[in-house]
This record gives C-alpha cells, structure tokens and sequence, in this order.
C-alpha cells in the first residue's frame, strides 16, 4: 500500500480506496460519497455547507445521507475491508493490538432528537447523546492501521432498575456486552488474516469481566490458539486456591522480572508528559469464579491468566504514581516479554488520541442534522477521517523516514515544500513522512521548539486545510493556466 498517489488530490484517491468496497446500487451515489468523504477530509470539523462548498454539494450531500445504503455500519465495514487489504501488503508489524474503549457524545443542543438517550451518571443523567465504542488496529511499532469496526448506540435510562438486579442478569442483556463484543471482533480479525498474525485484545479497567476472560480461555482450549488479551485490573478477584488470597495481595510474592522507561502522556491534572521508571512484578495466577456469578448464572469455570503489576518508583512531584495491575493470556517467562506487554499496553492511548481528534479535530458533536440514523452516518465518517489524520500523524512517529507520497499527491508536497522554503523550484523527490508533517504542522501554528516534541494531530488539521489551497495555487500556476 506504499504505492505514490497518482492523482492530484491525495484526500479523492484516499476516499475512492477507503471506500471501495461500498456497495450502492447507483454508481453515481458511490461516487458522490466519495467526494464528500473527501470535501470532509479537506476541511475537517467545519460544518456540511463550508465543506460542500455551495448549495447544490450541500443538498446533494443531505440527500445522500437520507439513503439507506450509506449507514453507520456500511461506511464502517468498507473501512474494515481497506484495513485488511492494509494488513495483508504489510506484515511487517509483528503482533496486531486491537484497543477498544468508549466515549459518549454529548448532543445536548438536540434533546428533542428521537434515538438519543442519556450519557454520563448522576448530575449529567439526563444530557441526550450516544455513546462510541470504538476499536483501533495498533501494530507494536506504534502504526496506525485502521478499525475493524466501532459501535454506536444509545444507552437505556436505569433509573427503574430494582437494587442488585444487575448482578443476576446476564452479560448479553448488560451494556458491557459490547467488551466481549470487541474481543470477537479482534477474534474475526485473526481468522481474516489466515490465524498467521498474533492478534491481542488490549483494554481500560473497564473490562475486567470474568465472561471476557472466560471466553478467551475456552477459545484457546477450543482452537489452540487465536485472540489473546491484555487488560487492566479493576476488580481485586479471589484466587482459586488452598491458602485462599487476592489477586492484589500477591505481588510480594512474585519476583521482579524487568526495569524499563514508558512514556506516560500528559495527565488531567496540567501536569507535563514524563517518562517513567517501571518496576515489574508477573507470575501465573488462577482465578476463581465471582460469587455472583456462581450463584445466578450457575458458572463455575476457573480462569488461568498471566499477572504483571508495573510500578512506578520515582514518580515527579504531584503525580500520582503509575500503578497498572494487568492480566494477560500472554506468557510472562522473561524480562523481554514483561516489556513487550508493558509497552503494548502503554499504546492503549493511542484510542483515546482518536476520540479526540474526532470531537474536537472532526467536532462530530457539532452535526446539524434531523435524525440519528443520518447522524450516526456522518459520525461513521468522522471516525474513519479522523483514523485517517492519527495514522498519519503516528507515521511520522514509527516509520519516520518512509516517503510521504502515500499520505500526499504530488502538488501537495511539492507545494508543502516551496512553502515551507519560502519559494523557489519544486525538490525532485518526496520529502519523509517526518519532515511533511513537521512542514504541515507548522501551517497549523506548530512552533516547533526545542521543548515542543512531536507535533500532534491538533496542528495537523489546521494545516492540512491550507495546506489544501496552497497545492490548488501551485498546481494553477505549475501548469500556467493563469496569466
């Protein structure tokens, strides 16, 4: 999928190969998708007119949402279709991590909206919007690959539910179906791809539940192999063994098997990003079956798992230590294993940076249109374009020499470029992916200091969009239409 763009307009190529596998039974309506696809990814965030560019795109984009051949789940299966045809050209990447979490959106401006329900708990109960469980291929270079699927919904009020009900309800008929529900989309992932590529599921606190764990563990029984898991603790589970204990309280008993450096992102409290020190402890352990779940749902299945508890030993002034307990189907036999799944977890940001740009970069909680069907619709495609911008932004990351004519038509960066110098001929060959985005970035507003490290997806779509009129000027000029 390397190969250079060969068309003049990066943002048409990459929305007819996105999109390639959507079916519509117009021709005309395929390709129509495709150009707003592209006039969005030109101008992320603005609203449906200032993207259409005149009344007759604006109507004719309207219209096209109002169809039932463009929704949620079409515009999302095409993207997972062109994120295996990425998989297959490049396997290169050793071990596949689908990270999966959920953001709500808020629609508040819309409560009058059928389909929306409420978000957050207690004071924001009531607020309308829909709830994003997304998931996100992430390679262990840190490569962005695409999504093998994502879902929207609406959450049900639970203001009738009579005390203790959840704990005998089954998980199907619990919203956190949807953590078990991303498991066997990463499981679908690995029978895609032939079962050849190690596939790990990789998750918050939030889906430290035993089904999920259980269904791991009888999958792997089942086929000898397929999607493993790596997720944070959030429950202090009883042990399934004589002396009795706690999976919190077993640490001391386990050895220290690896010392590294993670970068920890920059926290809710102000405080800077940091690399810290991370002391880990890991062992096998064996967990009993909850008390509830024995006693309403008559389950009785043990789980054996892998246990790593990664501390942070000098943590900066202010900041809470990093404390992450982990469980994992991945063996834990070495240092180099004990790392490799430290830093495999440490890219489960990589999820909540997508979250972001499509809020604030796509600003998809700013949609005006009348129902949620069209409204998940352009949210679909908000999620794929804003997929697109963190994986360009975490290729200049990871794979910081390869060229940039994957991400940019040829008038994009040789007009980046002549920008970037102040003027002059255009250069003979691409720039990296490191330098273009540096060079869009600082279009942005990106100073580029010393102290500014790398820049983020936030500067990158301010750029891109000027980016997008300087490249139409030089290809007018380059080719003397004008004078």
């Amino acid at each position: 999928m390397d190969l250079e763009i060969p068309t003049a307009s990066a943002s048409c190529y990459w929305s007819s190969t996105e999109f390639a596998s959507l079916v519509c039974k117009d021709i005309r309506r395929k390709r129509r998708f495709e150009r707003v696809a592209a006039d969005f990814l030109n101008q992320p965030g603005v609203s449906i007119p200032n993207a259409c560019g005149d009344w007759a795109g604006t109507k004719a984009c309207y219209r096209l949402f109002d169809h039932q051949e463009v929704t949620a789940e079409r515009i999302l299966e095409a993207h997972r279709d062109a994120t295996l045809a990425r998989l297959a050209a490049d396997d290169e990447d050793g071990c596949l991590l689908v990270i999966q979490d959920t953001s709500a959106l808020n629609f508040s401006t819309r409560s009058g909206m059928e389909g929306l329900g409420p978000t957050g708990s207690h004071g924001s109960q009531k607020t309308p919007g829909l709830f994003l469980h997304g998931h996100l291929v992430v390679g262990e270079s840190g490569t962005v690959h695409g999504m093998p699927g994502g879902d929207l919904y609406a959450r049900k009020g639970r203001d009738d539910d009579p005390a203790g009900k959840r704990n005998s309800q089954p998980l199907h008929e619990k919203e956190s179906q949807r953590w078990l529900e991303g498991w066997n989309k990463a499981q679908r992932l690995w029978q895609d791809l032939g079962g050849n590529r190690k596939v790990l599921c990789v998750a918050d606190r939030e889906a430290d539940i035993y089904e999920l764990l259980a269904a791991s563990q009888q999958q792997r029984a089942k086929t000898g192999d397929g999607a493993g898991l790596l997720i944070r603790s959030r429950h202090d589970r009883q042990l399934d063994r004589e002396e009795g204990g706690s999976l919190w309280q077993i640490p001391e008993d386990l050895t220290i098997v690896a010392e590294l450096e993670v970068e920890i992102p920059r926290g809710k409290q102000g405080l800077r990003s940091r690399r810290a020190k991370l002391t880990v402890r890991a062992g096998q352990v064996l967990l009993a079956v909850p008390a509830h779940k024995r006693k309403y749902l008559g389950l009785k299945e043990s789980v054996g798992l892998w246990f790593l508890e990664v501390i942070e030993t000098d943590p900066p002034a202010g900041a809470a230590p990093v404390c992450w307990r982990l469980l994992t189907t991945e063996p834990v036999m070495s240092a180099t294993d004990a790392k490799r799944l430290v830093a495999c977890y440490a890219l489960r940001w990589r999820i909540e940076m997508l979250f972001r740009i499509l809020k604030s970069g796509c600003r998809a909680e700013q949609r005006q249109v009348q129902t949620v069907e069209k409204l998940k619709a352009l949210i679909a495609l908000d999620l794929v374009i804003a997929c697109h911008l963190l994986a360009m932004t975490m290729q200049a990351r990871s794979k910081p020499d390869d060229p940039a004519d994957r991400w940019l038509a040829r008038e994009e960066w040789e007009a980046l470029c002549v920008q970037a110098a102040g003027g002059g001929p255009a250069p003979a060959l691409c720039p990296s992916i490191k330098n273009a985005v540096l060079m869009i970035a600082k279009l942005g507003g990106f100073l580029a200091r010393k102290s500014d490290g790398d820049p983020g997806s936030d500067v990158l779509w301010r750029g891109l969009a000027k980016l997008k009129i300087y490249a139409e000027a030089w290809k007018i000029f380059s080719q003397g239409i004008c004078g």
